[in-house]
């Protein structure tokens, strides 16, 4: 039987399979083997490299969240994460390490001085747009004691490594205060009182002094225990920490105007 040729015109299921000449194989490898990945690297060592790797010598990244602070790696269920883990809390600890003395308690200092008159600026704000009884004891209160502790508050929760000790973060707040009733004092006496009495401004520099100071001072061992507990429980800082002695110094300040309010209504001369 003769042997069948394939001609270009032939359609029997039989004749195999022309390939064209753009598509045959040349001597190029085509296996997976021959795939840049797979192919071997040539190192060629030397005797000056370090064996091991300090990881500790990279910038860890600053992460606000990672697979560490999930649920179920939690300390109680998992134990410690290991060292090389890359947590918020790790990056917290690289970052107090590399924060110098001189840096922290110039933070401080500027934040001990602005702190008073930010806290002013705000409440001037809150004055321009809202009044009453409620403004006087509640609104008000509120955010005087919140944006006295405002710049502490932040650091702590967002660089808490430029505090050094819970006593800066006390002077910070306490200052605050101070700054904020002797800015208060002067607008009051000097713009918004004309002609005040001598009484009603010894009231002013003594009380109202000392109310402001006493309030961001309690304030401020909330802010100190926030900074406190997320280094004890290694995590990342939490608010909640702070708001029991924030919503006291609140409470505290709005039943003094509450008071002062009554008294001013009944006929009491300060």
């Amino acid at each position: 039987m003769p042997q069948h040729k394939p001609s270009d015109n032939d359609e029997s299921p039989f004749a195999p399979p022309v390939v064209p000449v753009s598509m045959q194989p040349d001597a190029v490898d085509q296996s997976v083997f021959a795939e840049p990945w797979m192919k071997q690297v040539t190192h060629h060592g030397d005797v000056n490299d370090s064996p091991v790797i300090d990881t500790n010598s990279f910038i860890r990244p600053e992460v606000d969240h990672s697979v560490w602070d999930e649920p179920g790696l939690s300390q109680s269920l998992s134990g410690e994460a290991p060292d090389h883990a890359v947590t918020w809390f790790g990056y917290y600890l690289q970052m107090r390490e590399s924060t110098s003395a001189k840096t922290s308690w110039l933070i401080t200092i500027l934040t001990a001085i602005i702190g008073g008159p930010l806290a002013i600026l705000g409440t001037l704000i809150e004055g321009a747009t809202q009044s009453g009884l409620l403004t006087i004891i509640a609104i008000g209160p509120t955010i005087e004691e919140i944006m006295k502790v405002a710049i502490p508050l932040w650091i702590v929760e967002k660089r808490p490594w430029l505090f050094r000790s819970s006593t800066q973060i006390l002077i910070c707040c306490f200052a605050s205060g101070l700054a904020f009733a002797a800015v208060e004092n002067v607008i009051y006496l000097r713009f918004y009182i004309p002609n005040p009495s001598v009484s009603l401004a010894q009231w002013r520099w003594t009380i109202c002094v000392l109310l402001h100071s006493s309030c961001s001072l309690l304030a401020g061992v909330g802010v100190m225990r926030m900074w406190k507990l997320f280094q004890a429980e290694k995590t990342t800082p939490q608010i909640s920490y702070a708001g029991t002695a924030l919503l006291s110094a609140i409470i505290l300040h709005g039943s003094y105007n509450a008071i002062a309010t009554f008294l001013e209504t009944i006929g009491f001369a300060f």
